[in-house]
């Protein structure tokens, strides 16, 4: 088989094709599932503030009906007739009101030592009622479902302070309350629903199922789990309100939650999952499709590739053979090919770098962008709840016993001061790595492959972020101190990545230079001062100077020469600033050079112009 050359070209050319065509396809396989996840994401929310929406309706009905019978009952206990405190006067008054009010079975009026009398009951004694203990402090209150002593009928007791005068601060010298059965409720309640499989409850404010839709198979249902939803509520009532996806009996729910604003209650509509992203499973088959047709592609493309690569091969064996019979007369070719070899094997290893710093950066980005962005809120809820706990240890100061000893126990008062400290210390932290991954970010710039206007600075300071290991001080050597005298530069057209490697490698060899005058029996501390300024003609001067051993005369001349290196074997490769100075006076038109004295130092100016456009249409013409 003979070697033909347009063969190979063609070979390549369909290489190239493909990697076109499958990185098209990867791209466009990553725009349309990050649109899908978008689109579906929107379609989610937009379908959980429908359920918001429902829930709303159910609370507002609620709340308007619980504060017209507060109103009620706060007009019954501003009359003479009530504040006469004279139940013989009071009960043909009230037994008129009980037949007025429809929502109302009973009104009963009591004394603070916790009597009361009923109109149509026996006189009881409510002293223990926490309805009552609230009112008496003179809060007008909605109790908590409760069993009436009157006809052990399960009731709302709505309760106001009687006071003599109209002074709201006076000690109330009774008080009077309805007694209202849970049917309102439960009309209320059944008829919040979103989809013939959702079920409505409401919870009291100890967290308990007040009532619940009244069909019947959804009924049995909610017993049957109302042990398992009860353990979500508490962890949802943190919030204001929310919807959130839980599990019960290995099935998936949504459970939206909306507390009322009359009274320490809640509403909570459960709803399968499946009721609510059925109406995305025709997306989600589209994505499938979609997704199945990329894979295809796919498979195909490296099907064709793993061929075209045999065929490849062969050629390349006997491209070698022929290689090898001219290796003598290419001598000097091969040299060459050396060194751009390795010159492209450095600019790799940076690719890598900036490849593994970008992911590095990218991942770290995310989460620690969550814990900052909730750090807030946590603040936020953390004070909410200590205010929460002072406001019950002013109303309640002498707390039950086993409250007090642990109280004690966690030494409370300290545990709040030093949470507010842990908080800002948690801020401090996450605002520091997030600094860090902007930095790592800059010196990558993946992005940046073509020429794009960029703040030179940015890319110096995110160079000094990654040698800040090596700027510290250690138990054996001295910090190296960085002095920064950056001038007012505009955005300068370059290639952002390939500027920051020319950095790398001036700093790492300033610092490679100073290795041994940083050890602690030298006085002299170690600098290292980088200046920027403006330069006439449209360029701009970057001068990166140490105070290092300098460089020998003898050496200056061939500092840019590929392979030639000072250091020791293993310790560099000689292509550093063979690379920095091609990719400053090809790449970019500009000038590297340097200025050294035995035992004084080190200085690299890099000049380059500002504007890259105008220099190459100034070549060309």
């Amino acid at each position: 088989m003979r070697f033909n050359p347009p063969n190979l070209a063609a070979h390549q050319r369909n290489l190239l094709v493909r990697l076109l065509i499958a990185s098209v396809i990867l791209l466009v396989s990553s725009g349309a599932y990050y649109s899908y996840q978008l689109v579906r994401n929107s379609m989610l929310e937009s379908l959980k503030k429908n359920v918001f929406l429902e829930l709303s309706q159910g609370r507002d009905s609620l709340d308007h009906w619980l504060s017209n019978q507060k109103i009620h009952i706060e007009t019954l206990a501003n009359t003479e007739q009530v504040k006469s405190m004279n139940w013989e006067t009071t009960e043909p008054y009230l037994k008129a009101e009980t037949l007025r009010l429809s929502d109302v079975y009973a009104i009963a009026v009591g004394k603070p030592d916790g009597w009361r009398n009923v109109v149509g009951g026996k006189p009881a004694n409510v002293s223990d009622r926490a309805y009552f203990q609230k009112v008496m402090q003179g809060i007008t209150n909605v109790s908590d479902p409760i069993i009436s002593r009157a006809n052990n009928t399960p009731t709302l007791a709505i309760a106001a302070p009687i006071r003599q005068g109209f002074d709201t601060n006076s000690t109330p010298i009774g008080e009077i309350h309805t007694l209202v059965r849970l049917d309102r409720v439960n009309r209320v309640v059944s008829s919040v629903k979103y989809g013939n499989h959702s079920y409505a409850f409401a919870i009291d404010s100890q967290g308990q199922i007040v009532t619940h839709t009244s069909h019947t198979d959804n009924h049995a249902h909610v017993h049957f789990h109302e042990s398992e939803l009860l353990k979500a509520l508490p962890q949802m009532s943190k919030s204001k309100e929310s919807v959130e996806l839980v599990k019960v009996a290995n099935q998936m729910y949504y459970l939206a939650y909306l507390p009322l604003q009359e009274v320490e209650w809640a509403l909570a509509l459960v709803i399968p999952k499946e009721d609510i992203e059925s109406q995305v499973q025709f997306l989600d088959m589209i994505a499938l499709i979609v997704a199945g047709m990329a894979v295809a592609l796919l498979a195909i493309l490296v099907q064709v590739q793993a061929m075209e690569q045999r065929h490849l091969k062969k050629s390349n064996e006997l491209l070698e053979k022929r290689v090898e019979a001219r290796t003598k007369e290419l001598s000097d070719a091969m040299t060459k090919l050396q060194q751009s070899q390795l010159r492209m094997i450095q600019s790799e290893k940076m690719s890598a770098l900036g490849n593994l710093v970008a992911g590095v950066a990218h991942e770290i980005n995310n989460p620690v962008n969550f814990i900052h962005g909730n750090i807030t809120y946590v603040d936020e809820y953390t004070q909410a709840l200590l205010h929460l706990i002072q406001l019950y240890q002013e109303q309640f100061p002498d707390g039950s016993k086993s409250i007090q000893e642990y109280l004690a126990e966690i030494d409370f008062e300290f545990l709040a001061q030093d949470l507010e400290k842990t908080l800002a210390s948690m801020r401090i932290g996450t605002d520091r790595i997030k600094e860090i991954v902007l930095s790592l970010r800059n010196f990558s710039r993946l992005d940046e492959a073509e020429v794009k206007p960029v703040n030179l600075h940015d890319g110096i300071d995110s160079t000094l972020l990654i040698l800040q290991h090596r700027l510290k001080a250690t138990p054996d050597q001295t910090a190296v101190e960085v002095v920064k005298d950056y001038g007012d530069l505009p955005f300068v057209d370059c290639y952002a990545s390939q500027l920051n490697q020319v950095f790398m490698n001036i700093l790492a060899n300033a610092l490679d230079a100073m290795e041994d005058q940083r050890g602690l029996s030298h006085s002299q501390p170690c600098t290292i001062r980088i200046k920027t300024k403006k330069l006439e003609h449209g360029r701009v001067q970057i001068a990166i100077a140490d105070n290092g051993p300098g460089i020998p005369p003898e050496v200056q001349p061939r500092i840019f020469d590929p392979f030639f290196t000072t250091k020791s074997i293993g310790k560099g490769t000689g292509m550093g600033m063979s690379i920095s100075y091609q990719i400053v006076t090809e790449r970019h038109q500009g000038k590297l050079y340097c200025v050294s004295e035995v035992g004084k130092g080190t200085e690299f100016f890099l000049e380059i112009p500002i504007r890259q456009g105008a220099v190459l249409a100034a070549t060309v013409s």
